[in-house]
Order: structure tokens, then sequence, then C-alpha cells
């Protein structure tokens, strides 16, 4: 297949697609297993250009679905606050690492190998001792996902490592054409992510501009939505064992198999019941920080009014019953309120291609359209669109993606990107700032890998292999991104133009986090323009 055509072409077969399980909505009755209201996150906002602001990250005792739990959390928050900015301002945040382990299992003793261990950590070839697998769980950062900023020194630098018990002070300068959308922050230390994700640690970034003046936009209520997915234990805590990326659609397995189950809040609550009077309309701003899995989001019986991807606005509205979004996308969307009843809010079944298994359709909340008639208004035309430098490419390059079952390097199958395991010491690749490049992203594995590049968002120019029947793949090269799904056995073509003021060493990786973790990641080095490096700025 080549590019896919336009975002409307494909919103018309989606609706296809899903149509027929929206006829049945408006006779929705109450559900028992109903949470409560959907919460509001708390803000903070910056202030004549400056935010400062402390992220402790803390073991915390919550409660989700009337269970208590012991994960970690930004200022006891689940998931943490969010934090309102604008182009030009300065950000300035204090992380503190504050974490406690848990989840602790004992060493396997040796003379105990021939055993099925389920209560102990086994030694093994390829995995690390006990005592440093706790060293490197708790270890962190901080990745401001979708920011346009410098890679390196205190600002977004992948680098950095902060252990418990210590802090770091990050300033980042947001450029002053950086887009209006929502971004967020959450860990990214090697090794480490998964954990820390799965222990609910993200939060919400929102860059004020543009769309907010749209005065349709400006006149609606603002919803933001944090999904996240947390992994407990029958003590309430998030297992400290060994993660090993997976062939399997979920993306992971452990070392031992502790038993856990998986949540998926909204906003800390399960199943929250979210409000709106028929007729009106909301501004939502959903981000899906589950580390390991897609959401084919829809609200039953409603039509989801998309209006921005990854943080960058549309220049028009483009009506479309579900969105995908792999981990780390975000999505705006207004929706209008239908008919008074209570609509499933849901990750919608999903079969992700080849011999992949299906994905169930995973209950997340419910609309309650309920109260006096309003007239909300929706727009069609949004803002001017961002565009590409009309600039040459200046580099063509092949990125391939491929499944290692040798057991080669340690126990379970690994991920590569260019037959390659991460290492942070090795330069990947390099590019010239201030320039366009193509990279052709091939997909060897069975597996949808959702690529992201920090920094530096891409449009889409070609495709091929994305599965017959599935109309989940937006290739509109309107719509930018910084995560995007690799289709199984095919192949994305992406161009990207790499900031001038942005040089520095930085990442590209799969978002599948526990395939992050154990090697599907690359150093991005991005060089000053040549007139800097040549001594020509005068």
């Amino acid at each position: 297949m080549g590019a896919l055509g336009t975002g409307s072409a494909l919103a018309g077969l989606a609706g296809a697609a899903i149509q027929a399980t929206d006829e049945d909505a408006a006779g929705a009755t109450p559900r028992q297993d109903d949470g409560p209201l959907l919460r509001d996150l708390p803000q903070v906002s910056s202030r004549a250009g400056r935010l400062d602001h402390t992220l402790a990250m803390a073991t915390t005792s919550t409660v989700v679905g009337g269970r208590r739990l012991r994960l970690d959390t930004y200022n006891n928050g689940l998931p943490g606050e969010v934090l309102r900015i604008r182009p030009g301002d300065r950000v300035r945040i204090l992380l503190r690492n504050q974490m406690v382990p848990t989840g602790l299992l004992p060493s396997c003793d040796e003379r105990d190998k021939d055993r099925n261990h389920s209560d102990c950590l086994p030694r093994a070839q390829g995995l690390p001792d006990v005592d440093e697998l706790r060293k490197e769980t708790f270890a962190t950062n901080i990745h401001v996902h979708g920011l346009q900023v410098s890679p390196g020194g205190r600002s977004d630098n992948m680098d950095i490592r902060v252990d418990p018990g210590n802090s770091f002070q990050y300033v980042y300068d947001v450029p002053k054409d950086q887009p209006a959308g929502l971004h967020w922050y959450h860990p990214h230390h090697h090794g480490s992510t998964t954990h820390q994700a799965w222990s609910g640690l993200s939060g919400p970034l929102i860059v004020e501009g543009d769309i907010d003046r749209v005065p349709e936009i400006a006149a609606m209520r603002e919803r933001t939505v944090v999904v996240s997915s947390l992994r407990v234990d029958a003590n309430g805590e998030n297992p400290t064992d060994f993660m090993l990326p997976a062939g399997d659609d979920e993306g992971y397995d452990a070392l031992p198999g502790v038993k856990a189950e998986r949540l998926y809040p909204l906003n800390g609550q399960l199943r929250p019941v979210a409000r709106i009077q028929p007729g009106e309309t909301q501004r939502w701003r959903v981000l899906n920080a589950v580390p390991h899995r897609e959401l084919w989001l829809r609200i039953e019986g409603h039509t989801l009014h998309w209006i921005g991807a990854d943080g960058i606005p549309f220049d028009r509205t483009r009506p479309v019953p579900a969105i995908m979004l792999a981990p780390g996308n975000r999505a705006e969307f207004v929706v209008r309120g239908g008919k008074p009843g209570r609509y499933r809010i849901e990750a919608a079944a999903y079969h992700p291609g080849g011999s992949r298994a299906d994905r169930p359709a995973l209950r997340l909340g419910t609309l309650e359209v309920t109260g006096r008639q309003a007239t909300g208004r929706i727009p069609d035309r949004l803002v001017a669109p961002r565009r590409m430098p009309d600039l040459p490419v200046a580099r063509h390059r092949t990125i391939t993606v491929a499944r290692d079952n040798s057991g080669h390097h340690g126990p379970g199958p690994r991920f590569l990107i260019n037959g390659r395991l991460f290492d942070m010491n090795r330069i990947d690749v390099e590019a010239e700032a201030g320039t366009v490049e193509e990279w052709r992203f091939v997909n060897e594995d069975g597996y949808q890998h959702p690529m992201h590049i920090h920094i530096n968002p891409f449009q889409i120019v070609g495709a091929k292999g994305v599965p017959r029947g599935d109309t989940s793949w937006y290739t509109d090269p309107g719509i930018w991104w910084d995560t995007h799904r690799l289709p199984p056995h095919g192949e994305l073509t992406v161009r990207t133009y790499f900031r001038p003021d942005a040089p520095g060493k930085t990442v590209f990786h799969c978002h599948v986090l526990p395939h992050e973790d154990h090697g599907t990641m690359a150093n991005l080095l991005i060089r000053p323009p040549c007139r800097s490096c040549h001594g020509e700025n005068n």
C-alpha cells in the first residue's frame, strides 16, 4: 500500500467499521459498577513567563476503586498535577527522588535452582543480580514528552540519573513557536521506565496558545484525562521483578511469575462518570500513559470531533467515531452531548493485524448525558497549519526494527533497532540541526511498534503494509506526530525537521516501554547547523 490518503477519507472508513455498535447507544442504562464523578486534576500555571515547581517522587498510600494501594507518585497525586505553560516560558522543575523500594522478593537460593520459583528472584545469565535490579528500578529522571526544548544540560537530557535520596534541578526554555496542546512528563531512566509507569508516574503538561483563542473552543468546558495502567500484586504494590520484553500483545513478561493485576484508571479513578448536558460541547484532552498497549478510544453513541494530535493542533476539525492512541499519544477532541442516558467510554475491541491476538474491549468509564438542553458549537476552521520548512531533504535513512529470539542477549525475545540493543554510550544516528530528513522505518516484526522521536515531531509521507480493513491508521501528511505505530511487517516513511536551536544528544525508541527498557532505543546526535560549526555566525 502507498500513502493512505486524507484523514477525512479514513474517518468515513472508520465510521463504517464501528457504526453498528453505535446504533444501540441511546438506550444505555445505569451500571452498578460505575465509579465516582470524574475529577479534575490540580493545576499549576506559569506566571510572568516562569513556572517554578517541585516534583517529589515518593512512595504513597492511595485508594483506587476502593482498594488501598502503595505506589510511587508525583506530589502524592495519581497522576501528577497539570502543568500549564505558554510558548517562551522558562520552566524550572526540582525533581526529588523520595521513592522507597516496594513489591520486593528475596533472591532465590542457588541450592533451590531446580524448583519452580514464584516467590523469589532467580539468577540467570543476562539478568542483573537482585541488588542491581533494586538499585536500577528506583533510579529516575524526567522526560518532557512533546516539548521542543534542548536535549542537553539541565533540560530534556536522557543521561541524567537521580537516585533515591537525591534531587536534580531541571531548567527548560520553551521556544516561542512551541505548538499549543497537550504534552506530558514522565520518568525516562533507561531500565526503570516500565516499572515506574506501572506505578502511575505521569503528568499532563499543557501549552496554551492559538487554538485556545478559537471562540467556540474558548467557551467550552475543558477536561484533561490521563489513562494509566497500574500493576499491583496481592499487597497492593507494584512488584519489583525482572521485566522482560515479550512477543505477545501485552508486550511484556516477568520473572518470577508474580501474580499481579492491571488496573486502568482515568485520572486515578476506576470507571469514573463524566457528565455533560444534552447539546453541550466539551473539549477533551486525553493522554495514553499506559506503557504497553494501544487504546482505540471511543465514546459510545458520540462522534469525536478531533482537533489535535500529540500536542499540535489541526487547521480544521475532523469528525471521527474513534481515535487510536498508541502508548504516549495524545488526542484533543470536542464531544457534544447526545440524548440523555449513559454511554461507555472505552478502548474498543481491536485486532492489531497479522497473527496477533484480538484486543478485547476495555471499559474505562461512563459519559452521562443529563440536565437541561444546551447549544454548544463546534468550530470547523481552527488555526493556521504548522508547515514543514520548504527545504530539500538533506538525508534519507532506513531504520529497521526487528525481533531477536536467539537468547544471545538474555532470557526472552529482544527487539532491536538496526540489529543492535541500546547502548547509552554509542551514537547511532547523526543529523544536522536546521535540516529536513526522511526516515523509512521498516518493521520486520508482527508487533505494532510505536516509534517516538524526542524533541522533533514528524509527518507521515508514506506507508506500506497496513492491515487490511484496519481503519485506525491516520496517515494524512497534514497531521504532525511525535509517536506513531509501525504496521506489522510493514513500514512508515516520516519527514522531520531538526530544530536549529535544539542541537545535542537525544533518543528515539519504541514506546512500548518493556521493549524500550530492554533495548529498542537508539541515540540521535543532532549537530549544530553548519554555519555554527564553521564559525560563520557573524
